[in-house]
């Protein structure tokens, strides 16, 4: 059965279509303002929520006043906060940039949070009955428990923040991988919507494979045993 190139193009058309967007130098850039705002948001997330989830881990009185904000967070879709970041910032990279940040904070925190409180506390209670300095405290106890639960966090966060900032960028700004999209979308190009999407799935690849694994491996050697060779 034949499909019309704008129901259903061909591996070769979408390949075809990528090609033209490299040598019209639309590629680069688009890219490049997408994993701008991406890591952008994501930065602010990581650094926001690893700080309130290391403090609401430590005191369950924090944990119980933050875990209704985090909850009304995840409770709500990307769609609505681009909605809410185009009334305040109108378009542009900062809504963007905001809408993958307040997406993608709720899982940061929960990792923290978790990572805080799968350390048992009787090692605790050992380190301080021995006065073990606070540097091997923080380095050999919580430093290990907390990033075997964050760095998951990340590698889901990461991954949701390319999709949000798509989306962000598809229905609020002229440039980046969403804004091209979109382009194609009203030129009727389905060809070069797939191309973006190839070119999506590659970023989401790069990002998890060879820049997430690498450090996960170098700042945790001890998970990164015969099971993950």
């Amino acid at each position: 059965m034949h499909y019309s190139s704008i129901i259903l193009p061909s591996p070769l058309e979408t390949l075809v279509a990528l090609k033209n967007l490299a040598t019209a130098n639309k590629l680069t850039f688009a890219i490049l303002t997408t994993t701008l705002n991406a890591i952008s948001g994501f930065t602010i997330a990581t650094l926001i929520g690893s700080f309130l989830g290391i403090i609401a881990g430590i005191k369950p009185l924090i944990s119980r006043a933050v875990r209704p904000l985090i909850t009304a967070l995840q409770g709500v879709p990307p769609i609505a906060w681009i909605v809410i970041a185009l009334l305040w910032f109108g378009t542009g990279n900062s809504t963007s940039i905001f809408t993958v940040a307040v997406a993608t904070l709720p899982i940061i925190f929960i990792g923290a949070v978790e990572g805080v409180r799968n350390i048992n506390s009787q090692l605790i209670e050992m380190a301080f009955t021995f006065k073990i300095p606070i540097k091997n405290l923080l380095l050999d106890l919580y430093y290990p428990h907390l990033l075997s639960s964050l760095f998951p966090s990340i590698t889901s966060g990461l991954g949701l923040a390319w999709r949000v900032a798509i989306m962000s960028e598809l229905l609020s700004s002229e440039t980046g991988i969403g804004a091209e999209m979109n382009l194609a979308r009203i030129n009727l190009d389905t060809a070069e919507v797939m191309a973006w999407v190839l070119v999506t799935v590659v970023l989401i690849l790069i990002s998890e494979y060879l820049v997430i694994r690498p450090i996960r491996r170098f700042l945790e050697p001890w998970n990164y045993g015969e099971k993950n060779k």
